[in-house]
């Protein structure tokens, strides 16, 4: 049972005007139906079956169009034989009903334009009145909200029940943390409890409101440029997890929130992590013989880190093995699979054996806390590193510029940095970095990898020194050549 509809216009008399049918074919069968327009043929795209769009009246006469062929389409897919007499027949009296129904429609429409006139006539009352009756109310209000935040400064509060509502949900949308790790379930809780300090501390209603540009404001400023400090970096962080539960907020509650906070900017400071380099690294692991017995642990995760990426929390976890010269596991943070092979470096087997494949040996507070006491006195001892780094931090625009040593600096982030920066400078693909890290991010790499002024004068010396060799091999066939 197949049908086709198409506008096609009829011979046009002698102005070029013709009249626009609506062709139904079927069972190869082509009938008209007149659909009572008029167009001229020059304006007529008989390919299409519409009017062309430079017609000033394009766009009602081919809405007409479309609605006679969804009317006929309908009446001819509901048939089980629909020739083309049902199909008329049908169709003018669905026709009949629609003008009725139009009828109908306008007779209602004057009716209420009566109706409308009446209530203009109280409108204009009532809008001379108004006015006067708004200026008292808003005074009232302003009486009343300037009498409810004295109150709020003598610690009297009656907390609403859209800040109730909001509190209730908050304890919610932490209890949904507690099929995940401890530690992100410690984050959520602190950020929440920082939340509702900044709510006390500045008498700020938390309603779902009230997250505008103006509140973006005043929590930066609070956590800025109170006794937190916060920079850029952890400001974005709490930007970040507040975004987060307002989201959850609106798809899982189905509660309406400010759409202010969908512009809220997550701020970030482009730190520059410090690593060691490739001299400093051997001069490091040369350095474990001469330290004392409880510092060569710190050495060792140190040297480990650097030699596989590893970060801190999977080396300490240690839940690996060793497959074909292979340490592969699962990373802690992502989820993914680490393969670094042990032939990178033979120390990273060595330290593997000398702890019996189990690195928890401290914590990464501790880690961090030694490394650089351990450093320290490497620097000084080779008299290296001995002048301070300026660091550039941000609160909103405003930087901030602070002075450190290069141990101070130092953290088990750095190994990770260290050995990206070392396997991209040997000439090491992205692809195979990442297949080592468990990483599928060629921008997380990105910012990993530094390309210092060190590789690069290196890099230029080397193609300067290639350019050297060949000019000298071509004088040297033409000395030979000439003789």
């Amino acid at each position: 049972m197949s049908f086709t509809t198409k506008a096609y216009l009829q011979k046009a008399d002698k102005q070029g005007i013709g009249r626009v049918y609506l062709r139904y074919t079927y069972k190869r069968r082509p009938d008209g139906l007149n659909l009572s327009l008029k167009v001229h043929k020059s304006k007529f795209d008989s390919a299409k079956g519409f009017v062309k769009t430079s017609h000033p009246e394009a766009s009602e006469i081919n809405a007409a169009i479309r609605q006679a062929q969804q009317l006929v389409e309908d009446i001819a897919s509901k048939l089980p034989d629909p020739d083309f007499k049902q199909v008329k027949k049908l169709y003018v009296q669905r026709l009949v009903e629609i003008k009725e129904q139009e009828r109908i429609a306008e007779d209602k429409i004057r009716k209420e334009r009566k109706v409308l006139k009446i209530d203009h006539l109280i409108n204009h009352i009532d809008s001379e009145e108004i006015p006067e009756q708004i200026k008292a109310l808003q005074k009232k209000i302003a009486e009343l909200t300037e009498r409810q935040q004295e109150l709020k400064q003598l610690g009297y509060r009656n907390e609403t029940y859209e800040e109730a509502e909001f509190k209730l949900l908050l304890d919610e949308y932490q209890e949904t943390f507690k099929v995940k790790s401890k530690s992100a379930q410690a984050h959520i809780k602190v950020w929440a409890s920082t939340l509702l300090e900044f709510s006390k501390d500045t008498n700020t209603c938390l309603v779902f409101s009230v997250f505008d540009r103006n509140f973006y404001l005043a929590y930066a400023k609070y956590l800025m440029h109170g006794e937190r400090d916060f920079y850029n970096n952890t400001f974005g962080n709490h930007i970040k997890d507040l975004r987060a539960f307002l989201t959850w907020v609106e798809d899982e509650k189905g509660v309406s929130v400010n759409r202010g906070y969908k512009k809220y900017e997550r701020t970030k400071d482009d730190i520059e992590v410090i690593y060691l380099t490739a001299e400093e690294l051997e001069l490091l692991w040369d350095y474990r013989s001469e330290v004392k017995e409880e510092y060569k642990k710190y050495i060792d995760l140190c040297v480990f880190g650097n030699l596989t990426g590893l970060r801190i929390s999977d080396i300490l976890r240690s839940y690996w093995k060793v497959e074909n010269g292979v340490l592969m596991g699962k990373t802690k943070k992502t989820k993914g699979h680490y393969q670094v092979p042990l032939i990178l470096d033979p120390r990273i087997e060595e330290i593997l054996k000398r702890y019996n494949y189990n690195l928890k040996l401290v914590s990464s507070v501790k880690y961090n806390e030694y490394i650089k006491v351990i450093l320290k006195a490497l620097f000084m001892k080779h008299e290296i590193n001995q002048q301070p780094i300026a660091v550039m931090r941000y609160k909103l625009k405003e930087e901030f510029v602070f002075h450190h040593y290069k141990y101070e600096l130092m953290s088990s982030h750095s190994n990770r940095r260290g050995f990206c920066t070392r396997l991209w400078q040997e000439g090491h693909t992205e692809r195979d970095i990442l297949l080592m890290l468990g990483s599928k991010s060629n921008q997380v790499l990105r910012k990993y990898i530094h390309n210092d002024t060190e590789n690069l004068v290196r890099k230029v010396t080397e193609k300067v020194a290639e350019k050297k060799a060949a000019v000298q091999a071509a004088l040297a066939r033409v000395e030979s050549e000439v003789a």
